[in-house]
């Protein structure tokens, strides 16, 4: 599944993230940075390997917006990383430091109400959803902000963009990341979409 205005690096919008794979396992350890990254934290597993995650997705616009995406990622990749990058999508799924669930969802709603999201089959308390995490409605387009967590089956957000029963949709969970690569190819001609490849690691 593709899904855009949900997948964000910092204030970057990602695209289409158009194929997600883990490599850890499901216990993390922290371990502390020294020095400059001092306060942050490695996830590291129980095998003692870095939590990372590869992806992909493409980025779909005009050559200006697409080079202005590029640039702003390859702007955090750049130097020293001393500051974490919130990655915002709704396939992260971790367990972070503090031993908090970080878990995007996809679904359909089996209900409607105004300024809602509604859906019997959902688990967002046990997921770890958070105020200010995005909802998109992938039928209609629109996204807004979860505003509370009112059950474990019921989100309220700050816009009415669910209006009928059986209507998709995705909600973001976020992680602090470090990039470890970043791998674009241009499609020519033309230069209307930018395939890339990422490789970040988990961190506090």
């Amino acid at each position: 599944m593709t899904l855009g205005d949900v997948n964000y690096l910092g204030n970057t919008s990602l695209g289409k993230i158009n194929k997600w794979e883990s490599k850890k396992n499901s216990t993390i350890t922290p371990i502390s940075f020294p020095l400059q990254d001092s306060g942050l934290t490695e996830g590291v597993d129980t095998l003692g390997v870095i939590a990372y995650f590869n992806f992909g997705g493409r980025f779909i616009g005009n050559f200006t917006t697409i080079q202005t995406q590029i640039f702003n990622i390859r702007n955090i990749l750049d130097g020293a990383q001393v500051s974490a990058t919130v990655l915002y999508s709704p396939f992260v799924n971790i367990v972070d430091s503090n031993a908090t669930r970080r878990q995007g969802s996809q679904g359909v709603t089996t209900s409607s109400t105004a300024d809602k999201l509604k859906d019997t089959t959902a688990s967002w308390a046990i997921s770890g959803v958070q105020i200010g995490d995005k909802v998109k409605n992938l039928d209609t387009g629109h996204v807004a902000l979860v505003n509370d967590i009112d059950s474990n089956t019921q989100l309220a957000i700050d816009d009415d963009i669910f209006q009928n029963t059986g209507e998709s949709y995705a909600v973001s969970a976020n992680m602090h990341c470090k990039i470890l690569s970043f791998e674009i190819r241009w499609e020519l001609p033309g230069l209307s979409w930018c395939d890339y490849t990422m490789s970040i690691m988990q961190v506090k």
